[in-house]
């Protein structure tokens, strides 16, 4: 857990638990696909919702943690435009879809690690 903040942390799990519902839906399954450098990767996601909720600490609230002491009201209006109740919005969509392109670009960079 990336932060103490409640209402940060609520808004953290609601946007986890559409973007499963959301990714779970459209690929008929628990996973994701992702492009690292050209290649298809298939992610499987274990636990849920809960192997979900790393990925945002990780990919959205980290990086923003970096923008200074309001940080965590900087990601509760963010976040609080990514859910409609238990659904993803277009805009939360969307900053998945970044998060994911970030995930891709990491692994892409650490697999070139290797075989360099």
């Amino acid at each position: 857990m990336i932060t103490k903040n409640f209402r940060l942390n609520a808004l953290a799990n609601q946007y986890a638990a559409a973007l499963y519902n959301r990714i779970t839906t459209t690929s008929n399954g628990e996973h994701f696909m992702l492009d690292a450098g050209g290649e298809p990767v298939r992610v499987e996601i274990v636990n849920g919702i809960q192997g979900i909720r790393p990925l945002v600490d990780s990919y959205l609230l980290e990086p923003l943690k970096g923008i200074g002491p309001l940080w965590e009201n900087s990601c509760i209006t963010l976040l609080s435009k990514c859910v409609n109740g238990a659904e993803v919005t277009e805009k939360g969509w969307d900053i998945w879809q970044s998060m994911v392109s970030d995930m891709g670009a990491s692994l892409a960079d650490n697999e070139g690690a290797f075989h360099a």
